[in-house]
């Protein structure tokens, strides 16, 4: 289907008529040939038939690719990962660069690179640690960066240096900090900030975590609404306070992990309880009783 019949089938779903929605962008014999398919028109002409039809350009994409082909390649891989399913991961491997190959979008060469690196994490090899060197590129010479980039950064910086995490984060700050009054936005960069929480934790950097602790408070009171954000926050907060010495953040965090189970996110209060027992282990602290009062 070409733009101009979708963009026909859209108006009429929504009984829009045509001197409404084209008013001051396309004259009539121009409306005909671009509903038929027969013609194309600007892009900035193309935005403002969207904003008349109060449809954005994401669900747009959506509609006239018949799905979100990166969301589900997404779960495909994340689903393929948390089942150890190597074999599995190795079919969407090769999924998403046949869609490289048809469409030549570098995304999807991204996506093959992280999904081999998962594979290496899987396996406990450094079989394609090349792929890390794609991936840090492209996010390094991006002079702006995106909702993609973010996902990107977020979704593969488990692979980089703590060092290189502060040096990219330190040139997309700017950037990102221009996005934070989108919800989309601002919850994948909480995502992205508790990764590197993750990571800096991990690798014994506290007076570095504490610092994207703070980033992460900026911007806690945008992300009121969404409970999951303001636990996750609850949660790296107590995490720190707990290896600074405060042991009554002990019963904080088992709580915390126990409101995920409640909810059925059986997952994440498997991720979080793997990374508490892990820190324990990281800072040798020692709780007398892991439970509930």
């Amino acid at each position: 289907m070409k733009i101009g019949e979708l963009i026909r089938t859209l108006r009429l779903q929504k009984n829009l008529r045509s001197n409404v929605l084209y008013k001051n962008l396309l004259s009539r014999p121009a409306i005909v040939k671009f509903e038929r398919g027969e013609s194309d028109t600007t892009a900035e002409k193309f935005l403002k038939m969207l904003d008349h039809l109060n449809i954005t350009l994401e669900e747009f994409s959506i509609i006239y690719n018949d799905g979100n082909k990166d969301l589900d390649y997404m779960r495909k891989y994340v689903e393929a990962f948390y089942n150890r399913d190597v074999n599995a991961l190795y079919m969407v491997a090769e999924q998403v660069e046949n869609e490289y190959t048809f469409t030549n979008n570098l995304k999807f060469l991204h996506y093959r690179s992280l999904i081999l690196l998962l594979i290496d994490d899987v396996r406990g090899t450094d079989e394609h640690l090349n792929e890390i060197t794609l991936l840090q590129e492209y996010l390094m010479n991006c002079e702006s960066w995106g909702y993609y980039e973010i996902t990107l950064f977020a979704n593969s910086l488990s692979f980089y240096s703590i060092e290189l995490i502060d040096l990219v984060f330190e040139r997309a700050k700017k950037t990102l900090q221009r996005y934070q009054n989108l919800t989309r936005y601002r919850n994948e960069i909480a995502l992205m900030i508790f990764n590197i929480l993750e990571k800096k934790i991990s690798c014994k950097d506290i007076d570095g975590a504490k610092t994207y602790l703070t980033e992460l408070e900026n911007i806690k009171v945008s992300v009121v609404d969404n409970m999951y954000m303001q636990t996750m926050i609850k949660f790296f907060s107590a995490i720190i306070a707990l290896i600074d010495g405060d042991a009554t953040k002990n019963k904080s965090i088992l709580q915390i992990i126990e409101v995920f189970s409640l909810l059925e996110l059986k997952l994440k209060a498997a991720q979080c309880l793997d990374f508490y027992d892990k820190v324990k282990g990281i800072y040798t602290i020692k709780i007398k009783e892991d439970i509930f009062s």
